[in-house]
């Protein structure tokens, strides 16, 4: 798959570099990936999508947001109790708060070394044309990423509020004013660590 995606992101006139990552761009890739994955296993349907976008079968930036997929997924499940959606809720709340500061900071790491290689394409003597396309290339791929994972943070906001109001109206429980304070303890993070990356990558073609 990831050789098709090549293939096809090239036909869109997508950047595609054949350099190999560095241990951040990997890293940021492995760190994000748990992100732009939909956190439920029965989201069988986002998950192939996020799958196809991953490896490039698909453009990254063509998707559509379903902010009720969480949420309808979660009542779909047979829980014996009511209170154990809102525990699920919580946890996934938690876990995605605390992959925002190492994702984040790996991300400012890779814009600082992209901010880098930018400046060397014009100081490196004898830059062949195949380093200077591979290079903005990287580039691109590392901006887009960091881009896909930033609104992928946001989309799990919105989709955490949905579903938090949904529960409140299918089955209300106290565990409703916790669930609340983490979600906006989440929010409060990411808007303070937002900032780090780097800004959205662009295709051209």
């Amino acid at each position: 798959m990831p050789a098709a995606g090549d293939a096809l992101a090239r036909a869109r006139r997508e950047p595609v570099s054949a350099y190999p990552l560095t241990d951040d761009e990997r890293l940021l890739r492995d760190l994000g990936w748990a992100v732009v994955m939909p956190p439920l296993e029965a989201q069988r349907r986002q998950r192939a999508l996020a799958e196809l976008r991953r490896t490039r079968i698909l453009p990254v930036d063509r998707r559509r947001f379903d902010k009720a997929s969480y949420v309808k997924t979660l009542l779909a499940e047979p829980y014996r109790s009511s209170a154990a959606r809102y525990a699920r809720l919580k946890d996934d709340v938690v876990t995605d708060t605390l992959r925002i500061d190492p994702f984040f900071r790996v991300a400012a790491r890779v814009a600082a070394a992209d901010r880098a290689r930018g400046r060397a394409l014009d100081l490196v003597p004898e830059v062949q044309p195949a380093e200077r396309s591979n290079s903005l290339a990287r580039i691109e791929e590392n901006g887009l990423f960091i881009a896909w994972v930033r609104d992928s943070f946001d989309e799990r906001l919105v989709s955490y509020r949905y579903a938090l109001d949904r529960l409140i109206l299918a089955t209300p429980d106290r565990a409703s004013i916790e669930v609340a304070g983490a979600i906006d303890a989440f929010e409060d993070v990411l808007a303070s660590l937002r900032p780090l990356g780097a800004p959205r990558g662009v295709f051209k073609g």
